[in-house]
C-alpha cells in the first residue's frame, strides 16, 4: 500500500549534467572478415559475381526498356547482409558507386539504387579485389599507439581502402534484383480481390530525394498510359509525408502484376480495412445500476475510437463528454464500443476479481467511426481522415485515444502507410494512443512458446505495430482444467512479438477473457452485463491507468513522461516482477501497469526518482553523466552495495518509415556505473541481458535480448546481499544515431527507484538529503485521492 508521505521526487537536469564532449564508447578495432582464409574469400566472391552476372543479363535491359533517360536512372538492387550490425554495412562500397540505401526491409535486408554502369563498376571492383587478397586478414593489420599511449591493433594504412572493400563484400550474402514478389510480399489473394472491389490499390515508389523520382514516376505514367492509368486518375495519398504513394485505379490482376514489376515501385497493396476485434458475446441476466459522475469533480479523459455508444445508454451517457460522429445512425452497431466504454466505467463492478482497474469514473470522447461489420468496414484512409479531423477537435482535452481495433495485416520488415500515418499524429497532435495487440482467430494451441521465430502466424498485426502507441496484449481473467494458460498468462489469442525491427511489442499486458469459460464482463446499452473476450478490452483498461496518470500529476505529464511511468510500474502478472525474460518481453512487454498512485508514492525504504530533457547534437548537448547520482550510504558496506535499482528509459527516435525494419533511427543506452578499485564499472545491465553470452552479442542478439534500437529500456542493479562497488555512483546516458543524416533532437525520460529489499536502510530518508545537498527537485503530489465510484441511494 502506497504512503502519501513519500513522493517521488522530479529532478531539474543541471547544466553541467549535460555533456558536450565526444560520446564514450570502445575504440573500435579493424573488422572482422566473415571469411578467414584467401580460398573461402574467392569463392565468395565468385558466387558475388555470378549473381551479378545474372543482374546484367537478366534484369538490366528488361528493366531499362521501361525507363526514360533509362542511363541515368538508378534500379533497385538488393543486398542482403550475413551479418547485420551497422559496422558491417557495405558503405564504402556504396560511396564508390556513387550510391546509397533506398530502402530496408527485413533485417538485413538492403535495397541499394545502382545504375548498369554502377553494377559494372561493381563487379570490377570485385574483379581488382580477387587479385590482392592476402593469405590472412592478419597480413594487413600492424600495431599503432592511440592517444592514451596503448599500442592497439590497426589496419596497414597502404591497404585501408581495400580491406574495407573486403569486409563488406564478405559481409554481403546476396546481391540480387528487386522483383515483383518483393513488390507483393503482403499481397494475399484476398487482397488481390479487395482491390478489385475498391476500384483502386495503393503503389509506392522508392525515394530518392532528387530529380531521379519525377523522372521514375513520369517513366511509370508513360509504361502504363495504354493500359487505363492517366495522371489525372491518380492521387498522392496525403496522411504520410514521409512516404511516396500514390493510388491507382484497379484494372486487372495482371496490371497490379506488372506494376509491381516496375523499376522503382516499391510496393503494391491494398487500402487496409479495420474490424471489431472482439470474439462474440454472451448476455447475462444482472443488471447494473446506473452510475453518475459527481458535479465539479475531475476525472480521467479517454477518447474511445470505435463503433461508438448509442445516445440512448443512460449507463454511459452522463460520462460522455463529447461525440463525434463519422457514421450515419442507420449504419452504426455499437455493441462494442459500449463495451469498451462499459469496462472503462464500470470494470471494477463488472469485475469485481479483476485488480489494477481504474474505479473512480472515466469521462469518454466518443469517436464513432467503426460501422457495422455485417454491412461495411472502414478504410484505412478514411479512419485516418476522421482521425485526423477529431484530433483537430480534441488533442488539447484529451491526451489519450484508445483504439480497439485490427486488422489482418501482420507486422513485417516494411512500415505500412497507415502506422507511418498514425505516428506522425501522435506527433503532431502531442497525444497517445492505445492499441489493442490484435486476435489470432485460431488461438495457440501450445503454451508457453518456446522460440517466436519460429512461425509468425501469431505476430501482431496492424496497427499494433506502431512505434509511438502503447501496444496492449491480453492475460487470462481466471482459469480452470479445461484452459490452456493459467490467471495471469498470456490468452491463447493475444497476438505477440516482436514489433518492428526487433521492438518489444506489446508494450503492455492487462486482463481479458480466458476462453471459453472465463470471459471479461461490461455492460450493454441497457446496462445488463454481456462477457466477450479479445484485446479489445484490455486496451481500454491501460487507456483508464494512463488516463488517470495524466489527470492526477500535479503538473503538465509530457507524453514520454506518462509512458515512462507507466512502463516503470509494469510487473510480470505471474512474478510480480520485472519481466527479465527476453522471450517473455515479445509476450507480456514490460507487464502489466499499476496506478499512478503505487507508482510514485513509496515508504521509507525507497525513493523514486524522475527527470526529463533532450539530446540534442546541434546544440551540442551530446550526452547525459550525472556524477554524483544520490545513493543511500546505508546500502554501502565496506567495498560493496546492495539493494535494488531500477532504470526505466524511454525515448522518442527520430522515423523513418522508408527504411522498414530500421525504423527507428537512434538509439539510447542507459547505465549506472560504480567506482570500484579506482576504475568505473558497469553495475547495471539489460533486464533480459543475462542470458546473452559474450561471444554472442552481435546485432541481432542485441536487438532482442539489450533492447538495441528500442525506444523503451529497463537496467537493473540487484543484489540483495551485496556486490562490489562504491557510493560514487554516476548515471549516464548517451545515443548512437544509425547516419550521420539522423542526428535529430531526442526527448527522454528516465525514472529510477531505489530501494531496500530487506526493507531496513532509511533508503527515501538518505537520498532526499543528497538531493538538498547537490540538485533542485520537487516532490511529486498527485492532486487527488481516487475516488472509487458506487451505487448511491
Amino acid at each position: 500500500m502506497y504512503n502519501k508521505d513519500y513522493p517521488a521526487k522530479l529532478i531539474k537536469l543541471r547544466s553541467k549534467d549535460s555533456q558536450s564532449g565526444r560520446i564514450p564508447a570502445p575504440i573500435p578495432g579493424p573488422a572482422a572478415w566473415s571469411y578467414a582464409t584467401k580460398k573461402e574469400i574467392l569463392k565468395q566472391f565468385r558466387e558475388l559475381e555470378n549473381q551479378i552476372n545474372t543482374i546484367l543479363e537478366s534484369y538490366v535491359p528488361l528493366a531499362k526498356s521501361k525507363l526514360l533517360n533509362a542511363d541515368d536512372v538508378p534500379l533497385p538492387i538488393v543486398f542482403k547482409m550475413r551479418k547485420l550490425a551497422k559496422s558491417h554495412r557495405p558503405d564504402h562500397i556504396l560511396k564508390e558507386l556513387n550510391s546509397e540505401i533506398i530502402a530496408v526491409h527485413a533485417l538485413g535486408k538492403l535495397v541499394v539504387g545502382l545504375t548498369e554502369q554502377s553494377i559494372e563498376q561493381l563487379k570490377e571492383m570485385i574483379s581488382e579485389l580477387k587479385e590482392i587478397i592476402p593469405s590472412s586478414r592478419q597480413e594487413w593489420i600492424t600495431k599503432r599507439m592511440d592517444s592514451n599511449g596503448v599500442y592497439r591493433d590497426a589496419v596497414d594504412p597502404k591497404w585501408n581502402r581495400e580491406f574495407e572493400l573486403i569486409h563488406e563484400l564478405t559481409s554481403i550474402d546476396l546481391i540480387t534484383s528487386y522483383t515483383l514478389g518483393d513488390a507483393l510480399e503482403t499481397m494475399s489473394v484476398d487482397d488481390f480481390e479487395s482491390c478489385k472491389k475498391d476500384g483502386e490499390l495503393k503503389v509506392r515508389f522508392f525515394k530518392y530525394e532528387s530529380e531521379i523520382d519525377d523522372i521514375i514516376f513520369s517513366s511509370f505514367l508513360t509504361h502504363f498510359s495504354n493500359k487505363g492509368i492517366r495522371r489525372n486518375k491518380i492521387e498522392r495519398l496525403r496522411h504520410s509525408h514521409k512516404i511516396d504513394t500514390y493510388v491507382v485505379p484497379y484494372v486487372s490482376d495482371e496490371i497490379i502484376k506488372q506494376m509491381a514489376d516496375f523499376p522503382g515501385v516499391e510496393t503494391v497493396s491494398n487500402f487496409t480495412r479495420f474490424q471489431l476485434s472482439a470474439n462474440g458475446q454472451i448476455l447475462e441476466k444482472q443488471k447494473l445500476q446506473v452510475l453518475l459522475p459527481e458535479k465539479d469533480r475531475d476525472y480521467p479523459r479517454v477518447a474511445i475510437v470505435d463503433s461508438g455508444i448509442s445516445v440512448n445508454n443512460k449507463h454511459l451517457a452522463a460520462w460522455i463528454e463529447a461525440q463525434e460522429t463519422f457514421v450515419p445512425p442507420n449504419r452504426q452497431n455499437n455493441y462494442h464500443g459500449e463495451f469498451v466504454g462499459g469496462i472503462l466505467v464500470y470494470g471494477h463492478l463488472a469485475n469485481p476479481n479483476i485488480q489494477e482497474l481504474i474505479d473512480s469514473g472515466v469521462k469518454i470522447l466518443d469517436v464513432v467511426v467503426l460501422p457495422d461489420p455485417d454491412l461495411e468496414s472502414i478504410r484505412e484512409d478514411e479512419l485516418l481522415d476522421a482521425l485526423e479531423e477529431a484530433l483537430d477537435l480534441y488533442a488539447t482535452e484529451f491526451k489519450v485515444w484508445n483504439l480497439s481495433l485490427g486488422s489482418s495485416r501482420l507486422c513485417t520488415g516494411v512500415i505500412s502507410d497507415f502506422t507511418a500515418a498514425i505516428d506522425e499524429l501522435q506527433d503532431t497532435y502531442n497525444v497517445q494512443f492505445i492499441i489493442a495487440a490484435g486476435n489470432y482467430q485460431k488461438m495457440r494451441e501450445i503454451w508457453p512458446v518456446e522460440d517466436v521465430f519460429v512461425d509468425d502466424a501469431d505476430r501482431i498485426s496492424l496497427p499494433a505495430d506502431s512505434m509511438r502507441a502503447i501496444t496492449v496484449g491480453s492475460i487470462a481473467c481466471e482459469d480452470d482444467h479445461t484452459t490452456l494458460v493459467k490467471k495471469g498468462e498470456v490468452t491463447p489469442y493475444s497476438r505477440r512479438g516482436p514489433g518492428v525491427g526487433l521492438s518489444v511489442k506489446p508494450d503492455i499486458v492487462h486482463f481479458s477473457g480466458n476462453p471459453k469459460n472465463f470471459p471479461i464482463y461490461s455492460i450493454n446499452g441497457t446496462g445488463e452485463l454481456v462477457a466477450d473476450f479479445g484485446t479489445s478490452f484490455s486496451a481500454p483498461l491501460v487507456a483508464g491507468i494512463l488516463a488517470e496518470y495524466y489527470q492526477q500529476f500535479p503538473t503538465n505529464l509530457s507524453k514520454t513522461t506518462a509512458k515512462a511511468l507507466l512502463i516503470h510500474g509494469s510487473r510480470h502478472p505471474i512474478t510480480k516482477k520485472v519481466v527479465s525474460v527476453a522471450n517473455d518481453l515479445y509476450f507480456y512487454g514490460f507487464g502489466q501497469p499499476k496506478r499512478i498512485h503505487d507508482v510514485l508514492y513509496g515508504d521509507e525504504h525507497e525513493i523514486t526518482l524522475m527527470f526529463e530533457g533532450a539530446l540534442n547534437p546541434k546544440q551540442n548537448l551530446n550526452w547525459i553523466k550525472i556524477s554524483d547520482f544520490p545513493f543511500p550510504q546505508s546500502l554501502c558496506t565496506g567495498n560493496k552495495i546492495r539493494g535494488e535499482i531500477l532504470v526505466t528509459l524511454v525515448y522518442e527516435p527520430h522515423l523513418n518509415p522508408r527504411l522498414g525494419s530500421e525504423y527507428s533511427r537512434s538509439n539510447v543506452d542507459i547505465r549506472l556505473r560504480s567506482i570500484v578499485n579506482g576504475k568505473p564499472k558497469t553495475i547495471t545491465k539489460g533486464i533480459a541481458a543475462g542470458e546473452v553470452p559474450d561471444a554472442e552479442k552481435w546485432e541481432k542478439t542485441q536487438m532482442t535480448n539489450e533492447l538495441k534500437w528500442s525506444p523503451i529500456k529497463q537496467v537493473q542493479f540487484l543484489s540483495p546481499i551485496g556486490k562490489e562497488g562504491s557510493d560514487e555512483i554516476s548515471l549516464e546516458l548517451f545515443p548512437t544515431w544509425r547516419e550521420l543524416t539522423d542526428k535529430e533532437v531526442i526527448p527522454f525520460s528516465v525514472v529510477i527507484t531505489i530501494r531496500d529489499p530487506k526493507k531496513v536502510a532509511p533508503v527515501y530518508t538518505e537520498v532526499s538529503k543528497l538531493l538538498l545537498q547537490s540538485f533542485q527537485s520537487d516532490d511529486i503530489n498527485l492532486r487527488s485521492e481516487p475516488a472509487r465510484i458506487n451505487y448511491r441511494g
